[in-house]
């Protein structure tokens, strides 16, 4: 019988990962299909299809905001149902021919069975080879003994029909979300694709090994020989063949329970075949007689052989391997497998140990220096302050920490919590603790009093251990989550002379003295005072949370507006009355006269169709420019025009476009007039009326020339960022880059369009063997005015590019970074990304916004002027080491394996 395994923390983090990534996974899908609708809509004969797949466009592009906040909800919805049906399998029935099963459904639930299918048959291909590294990987996560992919939550179909689920609740017709799915099945498979493989790097990095395949032998064991005398050995072998019966004879028993044969000793004993499907694998041998029997997995063996030497676990500093530890806390079955009582031999040994450290001279702190040293970094540059070392080792200052300021105070409350540990699980959660805090102390991420203060909370860690063992490993402890907490809010500070830092830090260390001075914290109590600090937290925010939120409106108003004012001018490009207009006229009309008509719209609250009238007034504009019309009716250009230069004057400034941004569109415009409207001038209109039009050839002659035959029809483009006004741009904090970038007010018309992430951006990004050229936040940086740095030698410009280029592509809204501005490193927090990634909008304390271009972005990366901080959780990251280091370790000892003797009473 199946148990539900939703509670492991292992499936838990993946979830988190993709709900994680769902919106941003749905939101560059949507982008990749607009972009192919848009293409195909270009190459497409017929107007009638090129409409329907503009209105396909338009529909898609408003409505993937929906899209994007609605798919990451049904996503979960549809994996907590993968996980139930794991859990509560359905009884087994005979099997129904398809055809049977499609008759019982209706028409809808036929349409979406054959989508799916379609959808997952073409996702397949992609994602064949991540899926199946996933799908050994989640069996092993999910305990299952041997590989099962139709229970893994994460698979394509789950996928393929969270998607129809979320398409298909959009209020639109059946065929224009037929025109999205068919343009998303592609780059939906690769974002699964790219989905799978972070997942299988996360599990693999967290030291989960693939399940393996089911494999059945054939042949059974033979039977025992004849004899008198001891038990026979019993063994099991699950899936694989039957293991050989024991002998009967003078020999002692077999192991017992192991996969495997378990032979007895005595008598001819029985052959077989057995498939470990544990890790832990182990000799049970029978005692002596005329033959032995098959090698069984004996579970007292299996113990001996994994479970620290007494004089590892008796020390104060860890001494137990770091595989050890990291099996300990993340394999629930450890316990059960190798836990059992401490023998004397290990107290006898801690007292030992007590005894040693108390004849060795203590550390003391030295005030003196300390106060020096920090008089002397308060005078660098932040970026090129060396992080301080802290480790459980060295003291710390004893005015904010007092007693527990002691490496000595803190060592002895380990001992004496090991002196009074009754199973080995007590004693590896204790050296976990220190292992753990001791490699978050060592996280420069972080600024030095925040590590300070973990060091400080390790005794109320370390008594908590003795109750819960295992804690550290369960990501929902509230232990962990008030460590995670903090870690996680200081990446807000970058200086840690700053007032701000002090006020943040005041709390956070009357919350660590109130736990250490507490007996024994319970959880309890450490769910209160992170709590607690949260809301303190929540509340200063409060005050900056506004104007963010009003700035994220404007950029995303900008957005919507572009995106809009894209969808018009697609419209405009089908007008037939466009054709033969200067190039001029038609760049106007896609690239500034749409964005009125989209402002004007988005802004005016009643049901008007064209507020304004800056949508009636285009006719008027292209007929005073086509040569041909106004020849026929030169009276005509003398009532429409003053109509049509104040409408556009007046839309102009609505939108609040600089006029020397369309001065250039204006003198054409004027060119194109200006012979008709001097015959007003030249009217003395005896002669004009007498002869007609007869003397005004040379006005006429005037005229710009018509578009040559054959030139090339302007089309609209859809625009790479927002268009911003000038105080727009002011509010957002585009001043503070500007000069880095030529921030365009309305791009040329001949200008490439760059796509959202080059080509070779995601391959680089996910190459683990390229370092990073960009330095993180634990690394040391020069100075703020040092000249940026060369790259390195074997480094072409373009794999430079690259690098800051992959870079740049793995930025995401919350993420942190330093950013060098106006003479001074500020700590800056993504709050806003387009939807394309080509804008950003970072704020800084005090609401402080700085909005920058994919461009400048890279630019200031390449001058150092732009360095993000790497936010990942420290405990994980901490895991993670101590995983590394267990990989490291036993590449090292992969020639001369040693296994550790047991306890000895």
């Amino acid at each position: 019988m199946r148990t539900a395994r939703g509670t492991s923390p292992l499936l838990e983090r993946s979830k988190r990962e993709v709900l994680l990534r769902a919106a941003p996974m749905l939101e560059r899908t949507v982008q990749a299909a607009c972009g192919a609708i848009e293409e195909t809509g270009r190459g497409a004969r017929s107007v009638a299809r090129r409409l329907q797949l503009g209105d396909a466009h338009a529909a898609l592009l408003r409505h993937a905001p929906r899209l994007r906040a609605e798919f990451p909800e049904v996503l979960m919805q549809g994996v907590e149902r993968a996980l139930r049906q794991e859990a509560e399998p359905e009884p087994r029935r005979a099997p129904e021919r398809e055809e049977t099963l499609l008759a019982l459904l209706d028409d809808a639930e036929v349409a979406r069975f054959v989508e799916t299918s379609r959808l997952q048959q073409n996702a397949m291909p992609v994602v064949e080879r991540s899926l199946g590294v996933l799908d050994s990987l989640m069996s092993s996560v999910l305990g299952l003994p041997v590989v099962r992919a139709d229970l893994n939550p994460f698979r394509p179909d789950v996928f393929c029909t969270a998607l129809l689920q979320v398409l298909e609740a959009q209020p639109e017709a059946p065929e224009l979300r037929s025109h999205w799915l068919r343009h998303m099945g592609r780059p939906f498979a690769a974002e699964m694709h790219v989905l799978y493989e972070t997942l299988n790097a996360m599990l693999t990095a967290q030291g989960v090994e693939e399940a393996r395949y089911r494999l059945r032998l054939v042949g059974g064991g033979g039977s025992g020989g004849s004899g008198s005398g001891g038990t026979p050995g019993t063994g099991a072998a699950t899936d694989a063949g039957g293991g050989g019966g024991g002998g009967s004879g003078g020999g002692g028993g077999g192991g017992s329970g192991g996969s495997g044969g378990g032979g007895g000793g005595g008598g001819s004993g029985g052959g077989g075949y057995g498939a470990a499907s544990s890790g832990f694998a182990g000799d049970g041998a029978g005692g002596p007689g005329l033959a032995g029997g098959a090698r069984g997995s004996g579970r007292g063996a299996r113990r001996r052989g994994f479970v620290p030497r007494m004089e590892q676990l008796s020390q104060a500093k860890p001494a137990v391997d770091a595989g050890v530890i990291r099996d300990f806390l993340y394999q629930p079955q450890w316990i059960e497998a190798h836990d059992e009582p401490l023998p004397q031999g290990y107290y006898n040994a801690v007292e030992a140990e007590m005894e040693a450290l108390a004849s060795r001279p203590e550390a003391g702190f030295d005030a003196l220096a300390h106060v020096q040293e920090q008089e002397r970094r308060r005078g660098q540059d932040l970026m090129a302050r060396a992080a301080p070392r802290v480790g459980v080792d060295r003291p710390l200052p004893p005015d904010e920490w007092g007693e527990w300021a002691s490496a000595r105070a803190r060592t002895d409350t380990l001992m004496r919590l090991k002196a009074k540990a009754a199973r080995i699980s007590q004693v590896l959660g204790l050296d976990a603790v220190r292992a753990l805090i001791n490699q978050v102390a060592g996280d420069e991420r972080m600024l030095a009093p925040v590590r300070e203060a973990f060091v400080a909370l390790e005794p109320a860690l370390l008594r908590m251990a003795l109750d819960d063992p295992r804690f550290f490993g369960d990501e929902a402890h509230p232990a962990r989550l008030l460590v995670e907490a903090i870690a996680q809010r200081s990446f807000k500070y970058n200086d840690e002379f700053a007032p701000e830092f002090e006020r943040f830090m005041t709390p956070v260390r009357t919350a660590v003295r109130e736990l250490v001075a507490l007996p024994a914290a319970t959880p309890s109590d450490f769910e209160a005072r992170r709590l607690s600090l949260q809301a303190d937290w929540q509340a200063q925010d409060e005050g900056e949370q506004s104007a963010r939120d009003q700035l994220q409106h404007s950029m995303q108003f900008a957005q919507e507006r572009q995106a809009l004012a894209d969808r018009i001018a697609w419209e405009f490009s089908l007008r037939s009355d466009l054709v033969g207009v200067p190039a001029v006229v038609a760049d106007f009309l896609y690239r500034d006269w749409s964005l009125v008509i989209a402002h004007a719209q988005l802004t005016h609250k009643g049901a008007k169709l064209d507020p304004g009238g800056y949508l009636a007034v285009v006719s008027d504009l292209l007929w005073s420019v086509n040569r041909e019309q106004v020849m026929k009716r030169p009276a005509r250009l003398f009532e429409v025009v003053p109509g049509v230069i104040k409408t556009l004057r007046r839309g102009l400034d609505m939108l609040g476009k600089e006029p020397a941004e369309t001065q250039a569109f204006f003198d054409a415009l004027l060119r194109y007039h200006d012979p008709v409207l001097r015959l007003r001038r030249l009217r003395s209109a005896q002669d004009v009326e007498a002869t007609g039009f007869a003397r005004t050839g040379q006005e006429w002659a005037e005229l710009p020339p018509p578009e040559p035959e054959g030139a090339e029809r302007p089309t609209p483009r859809k625009a790479d960022e927002p268009w911003l006004g000038r105080h727009e741009r002011e509010a957002a904090g585009f001043e503070d880059t500007q000069g880095l970038d030529d921030w365009p007010a309305t791009q040329p018309p001949d200008a490439p369009t760059q796509p959202a992430v080059p080509t070779d951006v995601q391959s680089a990004s996910q190459r683990a063997d390229l370092p990073l050229l960009t330095e993180r936040a634990d690394t040391p940086r020069p100075a703020a005015d040092a000249p940026a740095g060369p790259a390195p030698a074997d480094l072409s410009e373009g794999e430079l590019m690259a690098r800051i280029q992959a870079e740049v592509a793995r930025l995401r809204t919350g993420d942190w970074a330093d950013l060098y501005v106006h003479g001074a490193w500020r700590r800056a927090q993504m709050s806003w990304m387009s939807d394309n990634g080509s804008l950003f909008m970072f704020v800084s304390h005090g609401g402080r916004a700085h909005s920058m271009t994919r461009r400048t972005c890279e630019k200031l990366m390449r001058r150092r002027h732009l360095h993000p901080v790497d936010i990942d959780p420290v405990v994980e990251r901490a895991l993670r080491r101590l995983a590394e280091e267990a990989g490291e370790a036993q590449a090292g000892d992969a020639d001369e394996p040693s296994v550790s003797a047991p306890f000895a009473d």
